[in-house]
């Protein structure tokens, strides 16, 4: 996680740094958001480490076979769930086009809501059973998120207060026929009361496990870190880091 987080007098939307999820909980985990939400320093201009190199497999084609880095395949087509619970969708193919789906849709849910009820739900929702403590662990991350934007902790969400992010962009590493971790790229929305909107652009990790019949999000154990992957989606930088396109939903 870069130190760019800890500085000092910046508006308090930049210190927007863990989107959903709370720093100090998630750090040592890795179930952060792993980007700066500002413009990058002349130094991170540079290929980060965790950008990909020949030969990796960085995504899938919409047949299921693996896309390696260089290649430029037309936008991943996601899948829908099979079934809606608590108004997620969930359900999902045991393939990677179904992993990586699974993913966007989890990440959604996660990151787009200021609600500490809500998110507790989603967690007993897209959380591996295993994970006893995933539903306290996600409702933490709103009231972080509130904190951090200036707005009350408890209660009710503010009127006219709202978070959205729209992943745009994918990659995945550590590939298994039951594991995988997908790499979002996203635009991140913030609407504060007498604010116009604010975007940002942010790298979302996720790992995901095939558990009793469906893709869900394990108590993490990520220690990569892929700040430096944040790129302008769709630019040259974007490809020279793996990104690949999600087409539009």
């Amino acid at each position: 996680m870069s130190d760019i987080f800890l500085r000092r007098r910046r508006p308090v939307v930049f210190y927007l740094f863990v989107i959903a999820l709370g720093l100090v909980t998630y750090v040592v985990v890795g179930l952060v958001v792993q980007t700066a939400l500002m413009p990058k320093r002349p130094s991170d201009h540079r290929v980060p480490a965790a950008a990909p190199i020949p030969g990796w497999v960085v995504g899938i084609h919409q047949d299921g076979s693996l896309v390696r880095f260089g290649e430029h395949p037309p936008p991943l087509q996601l899948l829908p769930g099979s079934r809606m619970v608590h108004e997620v969708s969930v359900g999902y193919p045991h393939s990677m086009l179904g992993a990586v789906s699974a993913a966007v849709e989890y990440w959604g849910q996660i990151a787009s809501t200021l609600d500490a009820a809500r998110a507790a739900q989603v967690g007993t929702v897209i959380a591996d059973p295993v994970w006893k403590t995933a539903a306290t662990k996600l409702s933490e991350g709103p009231i972080n998120t509130r904190r951090r934007l200036g707005l009350p902790t408890n209660g009710p969400v503010p009127d006219d207060a709202s978070v959205l992010l729209t992943p745009v962009s994918y990659q995945i590493r550590q590939i298994a026929p039951d594991s995988v971790t997908v790499i979002l790229l996203g635009y991140y929305q913030i609407t504060l009361p007498g604010q116009d909107p604010q975007n940002r652009i942010g790298v979302f990790p996720l790992q995901m496990r095939w558990v009793a019949g469906d893709w869900k999000m394990p108590s993490p154990t990520l220690s990569a870190d892929y700040s430096g992957l944040q790129a302008l989606p769709g630019s040259d930088e974007a490809a020279v880091f793996g990104w690949l396109p999600l087409a539009s939903r």
